[in-house]
């Protein structure tokens, strides 16, 4: 407990650090545990792969009698000749490499979902910044729509087959890919869960960390794009990805899920359909395979449209200085607090008309760390008057913002599989707030500040000290992207963007609100709450990459 000069004491805020210790296993220990679970799956794919490779290779005795068919016109003519003028003389037992045309492992195999699990991973440390999402853009949200939408691919991809849409896979060879991917997705979420025993958003259980809901939702929108979008239209890859990103994010929404469970389940599902395929292929090999795809490689010179999930970081130290009214209640502060990094993350999707222009959209959640809020309470300077007997809860250390844009895009593709982006958007952003909480206890007292006599009946109160509230605000955009196409019309995207807004920030200070509490019978008592605007043109650099689906 840290005591002020003026005895206002202050403590970090319960809930994070309730939060932080409902975490039923240190950091490493649950880490460790994931880095095996990796090693294991490693080397199960290489035993794979090599059994696969060896699988593929036979030798095969040659024949001394054998013929040589050969189409000498277009009404093909067959014709033989003798062994020795078609061949050099050879061993009866002498044996050639005969390599069979089938489907390989490792060539059917991607790994677009491993990033999103490493960034899942990675964004653990971070969830709390976002962890206002549901109460700050959309307290009233309650939905159970997440529990069916999670299975809306995989229905519409049996459902095709039902109907005999001629689909990547015969029926047989569908059940079972698609009983081996959620079979597998099953067996690697439930380990991770009650193995990390993650607190939920909601307090409600122990088995947060990864989303199973978004897991569902990306083995099945994977299904649903190497059986139809990969074979007979990309706009399947679009829906059924569109509607798995609706359920992870519909999970943040219901306070069940922190997104860094979101996008370690959208990378697990994606990896267990994924893996599941290239088994199917190992065992089925050619069996079952009934439409072949339509491009194994994207051409982005003819397929330059997108959808993508992307995730970024934020470069920003802009401050807000402190209005010289706030200076005698927090003493001579320059300023009040400072953007710092921040994280983003979102979905963008364009449509383009032709190989160089196209419209697009985007929407994504920033949340900006805020740097030296606390300090004024942490620190107070010897000009604060801060109230005595008050402590101070920082709830958090984030400020949110909801962006949303629409405008041009452009690109150049300079090689089949490379090409060069660039954008200009017009969109809005939502800046939420922040605030700093303060609680003081005491004991009631009859009369007025300046005559009273004391009770002794004691109480406790609990008030937004300080708080600094956003608007909504035009946003303009550019930036530029380089885009590689992998396989299965998988893309990856880095991207630099420049934002502009120029946003309005509402500035309140409240440091006497606990004598209503203490003095009940006083009237009119001195309004000192105090508020001030202050306007903020903002420039916001985000680096970052995109997984993509080229349609």
């Amino acid at each position: 407990m840290l005591t002020s000069k003026n005895s206002s004491t202050l403590h970090v805020n319960e809930h994070s650090r309730t939060q932080e210790n409902k975490q039923a296993e240190p950091f490493f220990a649950w880490h460790w545990r994931i880095v095996q679970c990796v090693w294991v799956v490693l080397f199960l794919l290489f035993a794979i792969r090599v059994a696969a490779e060896d699988g593929e290779v036979e030798r095969v005795a040659m024949s001394e009698d054998s013929v040589s068919v050969k189409n000498e016109v277009a009404d093909s003519v067959l014709w033989a000749q003798p062994l020795p003028a078609m061949q050099p003389e050879t061993n009866p037992t002498d044996t050639a490499l005969h390599r069979q045309d089938y489907p390989r492992f490792d060539r059917s195999l991607t790994y677009v979902g491993l990033p999103l699990i490493l960034a899942g991973v990675l964004g653990r440390g971070e969830r709390h910044r976002v962890y206002y999402l549901h109460k700050e853009f959309v307290p009233e949200f309650k939905s159970s729509v997440d529990d069916y939408v999670q299975f809306a691919p995989f229905a519409l991809a049996t459902g095709l087959q039902v109907m005999g849409v001629r689909g990547k896979s015969s029926a047989v060879r569908y059940l079972a890919s698609s009983a081996m991917s959620f079979a597998i997705m099953a067996a690697i979420v439930n380990t991770i869960k009650f193995t990390v025993n993650q607190m939920r958003p909601d307090n409600s259980t122990r088995n947060s960390f990864p989303s199973g809901h978004t897991a569902t939702a990306f083995v099945a929108a994977t299904i649903l794009h190497k059986e139809y979008g990969l074979t007979v239209s990309p706009w399947y890859s679009f829906a059924g990805y569109g509607l798995a990103t609706a359920t992870g994010v519909m999970r943040m929404l219901n306070n069940r899920h922190w997104m860094s469970d979101v996008f370690c389940g959208a990378g697990i599902g994606i990896m267990s359909t994924e893996l599941a395929y290239a088994l199917s292929d190992l065992l089925f090999k050619k069996k079952g395979l009934v439409a072949p795809e339509k491009h194994n490689l994207v051409d982005l010179s003819t397929h330059p449209s997108f959808f993508s999930i992307r995730m970024s970081g934020i470069l920003g130290q802009q401050r807000l200085r402190t209005p010289d009214s706030f200076k005698p209640t927090l003493g001579d502060v320059p300023f009040l607090m400072q953007f710092g990094t921040g994280a983003m993350v979102g979905v963008e999707a364009a449509y383009f008309f032709n190989p160089y222009i196209g419209v697009g959209t985007s929407w994504q959640l920033v949340g900006h760390h805020v740097k030296h809020l606390d300090k004024p309470f942490r620190r107070p300077s010897a000009t604060a008057n801060l109230p005595e007997g008050v402590t101070f809860d920082f709830l958090r250390t984030g400020l949110n913002e909801l962006c949303s844009s629409l405008g041009l895009y452009l690109a150049w593709p300079f090689a089949p599989r490379m090409s060069l982006g660039g954008q200009f958007t017009v969109g809005r952003n939502i800046f939420k707030g922040i605030s700093v909480r303060a609680m003081k206890e005491g004991t009631v007292k009859s009369g007025t500040p300046e005559s009273y006599t004391d009770t002794q009946q004691k109480y406790t109160t609990e008030w937004d000290f300080l708080t600094i509230q956003g608007n909504k605000a035009l946003r303009l955009g550019t930036g530029m992207s380089f885009t590689v196409a992998y396989k299965q019309a998988y893309s990856w995207r880095a991207f630099l963007n420049l934002n502009y807004s120029f946003n309005t920030f509402t500035l309140t200070l409240n440091p006497s609100e606990w004598k209503q509490h203490e003095f009940p019978d006083a009237k009119n008592l001195p309004n000192e709450v105090i508020t001030e605007r202050i306007k903020k043109k903002l420039l916001q650099l985000s680096v970052g990459t995109a997984f993509c689906i080229s349609f």
